[in-house]
């Protein structure tokens, strides 16, 4: 969904995406690379971007304790790490609600940590979104993931306990704009004020 809105934005020149496979996205604007997050980034796929974003993540239950802290603390690490060194000014992360360097719970801890390090990397401007229960069809989910997902579509009108996809990548790409230096964490009310923003 960032990459989508992203790419019909007007005030976005080029896309680079990066991933393990071929993108099923095309635009004109969009350049996608093939990368391996396994043997680590290089630094080249960064050079000339301004603005990075990584909503890289899984989950301990579908990849096991090891991968998940593969994935949602050393695949973005090293991400953080070589965009910074490539000179890019401004880094936008995907975390979670409840992230909390100091939590008893592997998955808020990792993703809290996560973001302390990133912050600590001194950007010119560091953002963490950190949304609530997105609201979106993934095809890996499982059946209870999915009525809860549905349920909250009904009930959380107030958009307290979720988001839609949507809102989240709107937010994330109308964040880019902001004249705003330094660290800051984007809570998820936060997320949808944003992207109500012109």
């Amino acid at each position: 969904a960032v990459v989508s809105t992203q790419s019909t934005g007007s005030r976005i020149s080029k896309v680079r995406t990066l991933g393990r496979r071929e993108s099923t996205i095309t635009h004109e604007k969009l350049d996608h690379k093939i990368v391996d997050f396994e043997a680590g980034l290089s630094e080249d796929v960064f050079l000339e971007q301004d603005v990075a974003m990584c909503t890289l993540g899984t989950t301990r239950g579908k990849s096991g304790k090891e991968g998940f802290l593969r994935v949602d603390r050393d695949y973005i690490l090293d991400f953080a790490t070589k965009s910074k060194a490539a000179g890019v000014k401004q880094f936008h992360l995907l975390s979670s609600q409840g992230a909390n360097a100091d939590s008893s719970f592997l998955y808020l801890q990792t993703k809290g940590m996560v973001d302390k390090k990133v912050h600590e990397m001194e950007f010119e401007r560091a953002v963490v979104y950190r949304p609530a229960v997105l609201l979106c069809d993934r095809q890996e989910s499982r059946w209870g993931e999915a009525v809860s997902r549905k349920l909250l579509g009904w009930f959380d009108s107030g958009r307290r306990m979720s988001i839609h996809v949507t809102d989240l990548a709107q937010g994330m790409v109308n964040s880019i704009f902001k004249e705003q230096d330094g660290n800051s964490i984007l809570t998820n009310h936060d997320i949808i004020a944003r992207a109500k923003e012109d």
